[in-house]
């Protein structure tokens, strides 16, 4: 079987080549990850906020101005790009443009940095955001249930699509203030009965911007009896 899969594969990628997922130059056969143009990407470094994870210019700072100013009951977020070219575009395509192809490259990492982090042992159970079904039916599929499934594969922890919801659209985000979205988001959410050994979950999302859509879930998953959420993301917005 693991034989017929590799030469399954091995076909698929000799006619539907790899790309790379920053630029979407073909690949050499059996070349994995990115391609050797891209050295220098927009990797989150050092210092950190203590609870989104976002780069901080002042080492003396433990978190970023948003989180000093908003309420974050996430224990911790984790991206591993900053939210700047060019992976914001390459990001963007896999909501936008169908490039699906991408997810494996970005899980891989964000799977990676969950590792590092020393939460794998502590998770019972992995929950993409939702989207909305309109959505769902328009784009064909939900991006961060990809990106779940993925990191899901590559830590061994199960991921579940069936228990938070997004039971109704909202206005695009853009448009509203901080409060507008919180609200926005929370009330569009619903949390069908979680299994009592759920304690400790990571949710996760492509994009982390203002932080309102992974609050507004970590709210309705404690509401519901979570005790800890994590949160993994490709990348985080530079906000403040």
């Amino acid at each position: 079987m693991q034989i017929q899969n590799k030469w399954n594969r091995a076909m698929i990628d000799l006619v539907f080549p790899r790309r790379c997922p920053i630029c979407d130059e073909v690949m050499p056969y059996g070349a994995k990850g990115i391609c050797g143009k891209h050295e220098l990407l927009p990797y989150v470094t050092e210092p950190t906020c203590m609870k989104c994870g976002k780069s901080l210019d002042d080492e003396e700072l433990e978190y970023c101005a948003d989180c000093r100013t908003h309420t974050r009951s996430f224990e911790r977020a984790y991206p591993v790009f900053r939210y700047v070219e060019p992976v914001a575009s390459s990001v963007l395509a896999i909501k936008y443009h169908n490039k699906r192809e991408y997810v494996e490259y970005y899980g891989s990492l964000v799977a990676e940095r969950i590792r590092k982090a020393g939460l794998a042992e502590r998770l019972q159970i992995i929950l993409p955001v939702p989207v909305h079904r309109s959505k769902l039916r328009k784009r064909g599929y939900n991006q961060a249930e990809l990106l779940a499934d993925v990191v899901g594969r590559r830590l061994d922890i199960p991921v579940d699509n069936g228990h938070l919801l997004r039971v109704s659209d909202t206005t695009p985000q853009k448009e509203l203030s901080p409060l507008e979205r919180a609200n926005n988001i929370k009330q569009a959410l619903e949390v069908r009965a979680l299994p009592a050994e759920w304690k400790t979950v990571l949710l996760i999302d492509d994009i982390y911007t203002t932080g309102a859509t992974v609050q507004a879930c970590t709210e309705a998953l404690q509401e519901a009896g979570v005790e800890q959420v994590y949160v993994g993301v490709i990348c985080i917005g530079e906000g403040r």
